[in-house]
């Protein structure tokens, strides 16, 4: 005599099977997740910026930008030996610290990117003036070898165009995945 399970004892089963299927792939997943972090590493970088120029089309130079006016910035990046390591390009948002001058207010938003012989980095943030005082950026990314990359670092820079001297500093916190 053949014993055939019933239909709600088959559909208890197969809840079962998805529902540890599920948890063993979860586990597998977070567990890869958490190797992938203990295998970073942070890296310390400062690369120096020459032939600082900040563009703001229909404006002349020295005049202070306004709230809401856009504007670029390039540069070339070097080390300290002055051997050139790559370029630099900006694009910028006003926002003319809307509520005032503070330790927290927020001139302008910047997107960086910096293009080095091994790949690039992508950063944001937000700068309260415009006369080389430090900004942190956020590393959101990057290619070659900064694909992945995360961290941080801290601009200063001095366009021309504001009166600088037309350099600028840049000390990174990167975080690179291991291969």
């Amino acid at each position: 005599m053949t014993h055939t399970p019933d239909p709600a004892r088959r559909l208890l089963l197969k809840r079962a099977a998805l529902f540890v299927g599920g948890a063993l792939g979860l586990g597998l997943a977070g567990r890869s997740t958490v190797r992938s972090v203990q295998a970073s590493s942070a890296t310390g970088m400062h690369l120096r910026g020459f032939n600082w120029q900040l563009v703001y089309p229909d404006r002349a130079r020295g005049i202070l930008p306004q709230s809401g006016q856009r504007s670029s910035a390039f540069g070339e990046l070097v080390s300290e030996s002055h051997e050139k390591l790559g370029e630099f390009y900006a694009t910028s948002f006003q926002f003319g610290a809307p509520f005032g001058p503070s330790d927290v207010a927020a001139g302008a938003m910047e997107t960086h990117q910096f293009n080095l012989a091994d790949g690039t980095i992508i950063g944001i943030g937000t700068v309260g003036d415009l006369h080389g005082s430090p900004s942190i950026h956020a590393i959101i990314g990057g290619t070659g070898r900064y694909e992945g990359a995360s961290g941080s670092y801290t601009a200063r820079q001095r366009p021309l165009e504001l009166g600088g001297d037309g350099t600028a500093d840049f000390d990174f916190n990167i975080i690179l995945r291991s291969a």
